[in-house]
């Protein structure tokens, strides 16, 4: 991506801002849609505008079967997917991967502490994929 459009450049400030002053959900919520922009540009740009279309998964999926990004950058893009997915589309409470359940597996109960965790996950797919994917 040449240039990093107004929106894009808005949501990785925000999802920043948003870790600093502990809203640790949306920092999560927003490094994913920070993900979502720079795939879905940087995937347009080099002529795969229908896999661009269909979402961040579908995304992470042409790129990795293409070899556009390294896989430890996928890696961390599909792990934070599976983060933000409860927040954006409402899971049942038995999902494996609904806050409630995380809990759970880990043995924690400060939900706090695994939020921050989580947002801390974010900021660093963010960062990687800002820095790292499709040759920066």
């Amino acid at each position: 991506m040449s240039v990093m459009p107004l929106e894009t450049n808005l949501v990785f400030k925000e999802a920043k801002a948003s870790f600093i002053y502990g809203t640790y959900v949306a920092a999560v919520v927003l490094a994913a849609s920070f993900i979502e922009h720079w795939f879905i540009a940087s995937l347009s740009e080099r002529g795969y505008q229908k896999e661009a279309s269909r979402g961040l998964a579908a995304a992470i999926k042409c790129a990795r079967a293409n070899g556009l990004v390294t896989p430890l950058i996928l890696d961390k893009a599909d792990r934070l997917l599976l983060i933000r997915n409860p927040f954006v589309h409402l899971k049942e409470f038995e999902h494996q991967h609904a806050i409630g359940q995380r809990m759970a597996k880990t043995g924690t109960f400060d939900i706090l502490a695994l939020l921050e965790s989580d947002a801390k996950e974010a900021l660093i797919a963010m960062y990687g994929v800002a820095v790292y994917a499709f040759g920066r």
